[in-house]
Order: C-alpha cells, then sequence, then structure tokens
C-alpha cells in the first residue's frame, strides 16, 4: 500500500499540488467486483480545499487515473455499518449515498479517522459520524491535538501552532536541568543552538543514510512490481491457455454428440435397410422361375409356386411411413409389379393352352368303351390340372379379370368336351337299343331304360349342360323306345 500511496502522490496529486493523507482500497458494495481507491487530499496553497478523490487503475493496467473528486464539505454523513464489530462496509453521504466495502477493516478506520481529524480542522465538526467506535474518534486525537491533522506534514500549514500538553512538559524538564535558564536567557539559548546544531548534523546523517536505504527499498519495489508484471503476464497467458482447453473440450463434447447423435441414425437407418432387405428382396431364383419357369413340369410348377408366394410376400409388405418416397422402394414396387404382370401372362396363355388341348382330347372316347354303356371319365384331365390349383389362386388373389376370363375359357371347352361326349354317349345307346330291339324287349326292358334316364339326369345334373340338353337326350332316347 506504501508503494501505491507514494505512486499516486508522483503522479496524480503532486502536479495537482495537492497533498495525499490517507488511501483505502475500496470496491463498490453489491457488485462485481472492480477496485479502485478512495483518497484523502489536501491542497499545498491557501485556502485550503479539501477533497476525497476517486482513483481507478486504467484497464491496460500501466497507469492511475482520477475518475471523480467531492469536496469535503459536501459530505454530511460517514456510516461505518457497525461499532462494535469489524466490518469493513462504509457509506459516504455526498449529493448522494455511496457504498463503499474496504479491502481490510484496518484501511476502513484509518480513512474515517482521517476524514474525522480533517472534519474537525476544517468543518468545524459538521460532518456527522455514525456507528463509528468512540475509541476510534479518541485514539485519532487526543487531547490538546484537536488542530493537527495527521502527522508533522499538515503542520506546515500554519504559521503558528500552540504547544500541545507533551511539548509544555519537556520545556518544562529542560529548564528544570538548566537553572540559569530563566536568569540567564542568552546562555540558555546558546546551549540549546548547539544542542540543535548535534541533533541537526545527526538528522542530516540519518536522512542521508535513511535515503540510501530507502533508494534500496525502492529499487527492490521496483523489481518486486516488474516480477508482480511478469507473474500477471504469464498469469494471462495460462489464462488463455486454459480458455483455449476448454473451448476445445467445448468442441470435443460437441462432436461428442455428433457423433452420438449420428451412431443412433447410423443404427435405425440399418435396421430401416434391413427391414426392406429381408422383406422386399426376391432372389434371383424366383425372379427367374417367374420370368422362365416351366409350367409343364411338376418342378417348374414347383418353382413357380414358390417364387408367386414369395412375390405375393414382397408386394403385401407393410410398408413403414415414408418408405414408399425411397427411390430404391419405388424401383423394388415397380419390378414386383411387371414380374406379376408378366408371370400372370405366362401363366394364362399356358392355361390357356392347357384348357384347349383338353377340351379337343380325343385320346378318351366311347368307342373305347363299346363293351359297356358308360361315359369316359376325366380324372387324368383333373389330375393334370391340379397341379396349378395354387397357381390359380395366387391368380385370383392377384389378377381378378384374367382370372374370370381363364375360368371362363376352362367352363367353354370343357362344356364343349361334354357335348361331345354326350352325344356319342347317345349315338351308341340308340345303336345298342337298335339292336336289343330286334331280339326282344325282355333283355332291355322296363327297367333298364329307368335306369338309363335316372344316370343320365344325375351326370348332366351334376355337368354344366344345363336342363334343355337334358329334355333334348330324352326326346332322342325316346324315338327307340
Amino acid at each position: 500500500m506504501t508503494a501505491i500511496k507514494h505512486a499516486l502522490q508522483r503522479d496524480i496529486f503532486t502536479p495537482n499540488d495537492e497533498r495525499l493523507l490517507s488511501i483505502v482500497n475500496v470496491c463498490k458494495a453489491g457488485k462485481k467486483k472492480k477496485n479502485c481507491f478512495l483518497c484523502a487530499t489536501v491542497t499545498t496553497e491557501r485556502p485550503v480545499q479539501v477533497k476525497v478523490v476517486k482513483v481507478k487503475k486504467s484497464d491496460k493496467g500501466d497507469f492511475y487515473k482520477r475518475q471523480m473528486a467531492w469536496e469535503l464539505r459536501d459530505l454530511t454523513e460517514v456510516d461505518a455499518k457497525d461499532a462494535n464489530k469489524e466490518n469493513p462496509e462504509f457509506d459516504l453521504h455526498f449529493e448522494k449515498v455511496y457504498r463503499w466495502v474496504a479491502s481490510s477493516t484496518a484501511e476502513k478506520n484509518s480513512f474515517i479517522s482521517c476524514i474525522w481529524k480533517l472534519n474537525q480542522r476544517y468543518l468545524r465538526k459538521k460532518v456527522e459520524f455514525v456507528n463509528v467506535s468512540p475509541q476510534l474518534l479518541e485514539e485519532s486525537v487526543p487531547s490538546g491535538e484537536s488542530q493537527s491533522v495527521a502527522g508533522g506534514d499538515e503542520d506546515a500549514l500554519d504559521d503558528y501552532q500552540e504547544l500541545n500538553a507533551r511539548e509544555e512538559l519537556d520545556i518544562e524538564s529542560m529548564m528544570e536541568v538548566c537553572e540559569y535558564a530563566i536568569s540567564n536567557a542568552e546562555a540558555f539559548a546558546e546551549k540549546l543552538s548547539r544542542e540543535l546544531q548535534v541533533l541537526d548534523g545527526a538528522n542530516i546523517q540519518s536522512i542521508m543514510a535513511s535515503e540510501k536505504q530507502v533508494n534500496i527499498l525502492m529499487q527492490l519495489l521496483d523489481r518486486a512490481l516488474g516480477e508482480v508484471d511478469n507473474i500477471e503476464g504469464k498469469l494471462l497467458s495460462y489464462e488463455e491457455m486454459l480458455q483455449s482447453v476448454k473451448e476445445q473440450m467445448d468442441q470435443i463434447s460437441q462432436s461428442n454428440r455428433l457423433i452420438q447423435i449420428s451412431n443412433t441414425n447410423n443404427g435405425k437407418l440399418l435396421d430401416e435397410i434391413q427391414f426392406l432387405v429381408n422383406y422386399m428382396d426376391l432372389s434371383k431364383g424366383h425372379i427367374k422361375a417367374l420370368q422362365e419357369g416351366d409350367l409343364s413340369s411338376p418342378k417348374g410348377i414347383e418353382a413357380c409356386i414358390n417364387a408367386s408366394e414369395a412375390l405375393s410376400q414382397c408386394m403385401n409388405v407393410t410398408l413403414k411411413p415414408g418408405h414408399e418416397k425411397l427411390m430404391a422402394v419405388k424401383q423394388q414396387q415397380h419390378l414386383f409389379s411387371e414380374l406379376r404382370d408378366t408371370f400372370a401372362r405366362r401363366l394364362t396363355n399356358h392355361l390357356n393352352n392347357v384348357f384347349v388341348h383338353q377340351g379337343h382330347d380325343q385320346s378318351s372316347t366311347l368307342s373305347q368303351h363299346t363293351a359297356e354303356l358308360t361315359l369316359p371319365k376325366h380324372s387324368p384331365l383333373h389330375r393334370d390340372l391340379l397341379r396349378y390349383a395354387k397357381l390359380m389362386e395366387w391368380l385370383k388373389n392377384t389378377q381378378r379379370e384374367k382370372y374370370e376370363g381363364l375360368s371362363r375359357t376352362y367352363v367353354d371347352y370343357m362344356t364343349r368336351l361334354y357335348e361331345r361326349e354326350i352325344k356319342d354317349f347317345f349315338e351308341v345307346a340308340k345303336i345298342k337299343m337298335a339292336g336289343t330291339s330286334k331280339d326282344g324287349k325282355g333283355k332291355f326292358g322296363k327297367t333298364s331304360i329307368k335306369n338309363f334316364f335316372i344316370y343320365i339326369y344325375l351326370f348332366i345334373r351334376k355337368s354344366t349342360l344345363g336342363k334343355g340338353f337334358f329334355v333334348h337326350a330324352v326326346s332322342s332316347v325316346s324315338v327307340f323306345l
């Protein structure tokens, strides 16, 4: 604090002809800590002006600057907050209340004591002191020293000053030692002059010795200030490094969060891709079976059945929201539609050829059963068509129109086949009945004719030829009876 006081006196107050009497390091109460100094000063010229000056260190930290000053006569009250306990807070009431917090209670008490002395000397007790310890005020100005301010430097401001009680006692004791002081004033004055010269010489030597010590001390203080500046520079560099490390850690933390989000998104994307691959992927073997599979051989038919079922599963899979907007899904659905149409067309053409072939089948005719009057059986044809049952079911579920058209084709050609076979049946029956009529009606009597009509009725009822054909058949047979 002494070095700071010396620097403030030298840089700020000496150029303005002011003397610094007391200083306290403070900050504003209740705000962010920004330190400054409150200084009690007096001018060296008359009339004497007493001020409280606020001094702040520059932002660069190279020098101090005068920020604000108040006249002591504008001070109305000093509030020390607590007279019994140590408390660094105090208030100064000028045009408004300024609340301060000192760096230490000792500095605060010293500053308030100086203000009290200045108030006693220049303002005639105008300022009111609140919550100040009476002991502090008593120690500030002992009995007989009410006119002294802050030591011997302030005494030089007056041309004359009364002796205090201690000085009077010292003079009286000196005069008692020198009994001739009253009778021989000249001898007493001469003795005092000699002793004063000795004291002056001792003072000069002491001042010279102390000046060297002061210079050494100032050099040490300058070095200490340099070291402090060096340490502050290192601390600033360390703070910048720590700030850089903090920023890097923040970036790493942000990167980790982004990586975690990316991993989560990649996991979800992988799940979606696996879902699409598992449920919307058709093997090359199934595609080949749908495009080129042999619909005539049992092995080829089985391969086509498996491929058609796999295609139905792929086309009927329930997609999640947004899947239908994916280009790959659209392409796959388009491929499935083409495969469905292609296979449906191939299957329809093949079955149509099978129906046409079966409708014109001449392998099983009535002439082969001349020994007995029975219609040919179509079990081989039915067994051949049963192989396509699952494919017909698939066609019914996927291509309803083609299925209905194929059903009409089957009915049409099978109707022709049954008409032809029944026509042949009646031709053979007519020949047999004509042959038996010559031998007598006993062999081919009413019972045989009755059974014959019952058989024809049941056959036609199960077939698709209808009742009209049945009436026509009965009328044809009745001609021979």
